[in-house]
């Protein structure tokens, strides 16, 4: 089945989302190309390179600095150096690498690809240490200019995945995940994909999963669709909206077919329906990715399907069923809430069957505290309710 992808059309603040990737690849290739075989298969200088694909925050103009000043340090842990200053950590990163050129240059460079989240670093450093002797090999092949991409990505895709799962309390993550943006810095072709979150929704829209097989499809719109490079494609898939290869109609979901929540784009996009042009507002989008964020902070991964998100087992045998709904104020907010109501009691009908009668819960999810009446009213129909204050998570029920 061929599906109408979008067209790349890179706003002024993705093209710099893209420049920022770019510059984390002309980072991780220098410190690669400086260093010595022997540094190459270091365990140590393979997890500084992984590392210093990560953002430490969010990239904004702050975050931006602190994961500087983070990467910095993890430099200053690699040389085994205390990091008083750039100029300082230049001169010691210029002794360690003597090929090194303007070293100080790149310690004021900002960097980063991939938001990756603190409670999966220990564990993801870890299993990057116990198999540094096979990631290394990957990385070689990573920088090869020699194989065709095409080789080149499915060789070095299976490498990694035949590692297995980073196993963190509990949670089966993929190595794809924290290694692909190290990798995809280290291409000189620009063309191995980065494999994470962000890239999730594109690839069920083509039909294809987290494997080699996926990594080279892919590779394969880069080319197509204003897509140039790995970077453009890992700002496209984390911007655009796709269509689903899914049926349409409504399926009773077994357990095994939850999946965890995917990232959801928040840019205004345009989709075409009833070839009409409709401006989408990605509100709910940028609502429920605060509430995977926060969640995930905290090792808990929630589930999605026609509803928005699943919390299993968020109390001793039962789970919270949720709904986001980006306002409760007005006709259009009682609205919503309406809506709310009906889907969450539907949903529950519908996709629960799996679970023990009335260990479903049920609640809504707001930007912001709604009025007295409205709480009144969820509260009526025993809805909890969830909304944000600044960073918290606050609502009539704990998670």
């Amino acid at each position: 089945m061929q599906l109408a992808l979008p067209h790349f059309k890179p706003s002024s603040r993705e093209r710099q989302w893209v420049a920022g990737e770019i510059e984390t690849a002309r980072f991780l290739r220098a410190l690669w190309d400086a260093a010595s075989n022997r540094q190459r298969h270091e365990a140590e200088f393979i997890s500084l390179l992984v590392c210093c694909g990560w953002t430490n925050v969010l990239a904004n103009d702050a975050g931006w600095e602190s994961t500087r000043l983070w990467r910095n340090q993890h430099i200053a842990d690699y040389l085994r150096v205390g990091y008083e200053s750039d100029q300082q950590l230049a001169t010691e990163l210029s002794a360690a690498f003597p090929r090194l050129k303007q070293a100080r240059r790149l310690l004021t460079t900002h960097t980063g690809i991939t938001h990756y989240y603190k409670a999966l670093r220990p564990g993801t450093i870890e299993f990057v240490e116990r198999h540094a002797k096979r990631i290394a090999s990957a990385f070689a092949i990573a920088t090869s200019t020699k194989l065709k991409p095409r080789e080149k990505i499915k060789r070095t895709v299976e490498m990694i995945t035949r590692l297995g799962f980073i196993h963190i309390r509990g949670q089966e993550v993929s190595p794809l995940n924290g290694l692909t943006p190290a990798l995809a810095c280290l291409d000189p072709h620009r063309r191995l994909p980065i494999m994470n979150d962000k890239t999730r929704r594109l690839l069920r829209a083509i039909g294809q999963s987290p494997d080699s097989a996926g990594a080279i499809a892919l590779h394969q719109l880069i080319g197509c669709n204003g897509i140039k490079n790995s970077f453009e494609l890992d700002v496209y898939a984390a911007t655009e909206e796709f269509p689903s290869l899914r049926k349409s109609r409504a399926r009773t979901l077994s357990a095994t077919q939850l999946r965890d929540v995917g990232l959801k784009s928040e840019a205004a996009s345009i989709a075409q329906i009833a070839a009409n042009r409709v401006k989408i507002n990605k509100a709910h989008n940028k609502l429920t990715n605060r509430l995977r964020d926060w969640l995930l902070w905290r090792q808990v991964t929630p589930k999605e399907s026609r509803f928005d998100a699943l919390i299993l087992d968020y109390r001793k045998g039962r789970h919270l069923l949720i709904e986001a709904k980006t306002a409760s104020a007005g006709p259009s907010g009682r609205s919503q809430i309406r809506q709310a109501i009906g889907q969450l009691f539907d949903y529950r009908y519908t996709h629960a069957s799996q679970f023990p009668p009335g260990a479903v819960d049920l609640a809504i999810l707001l930007p912001s505290k709604p009025a007295s009446n409205v709480q009144a009213l969820l509260q009526s129909l025993g809805i909890e309710l969830l909304w944000f204050e600044r960073k918290a998570l606050k609502g009539t029920v704990g998670l």
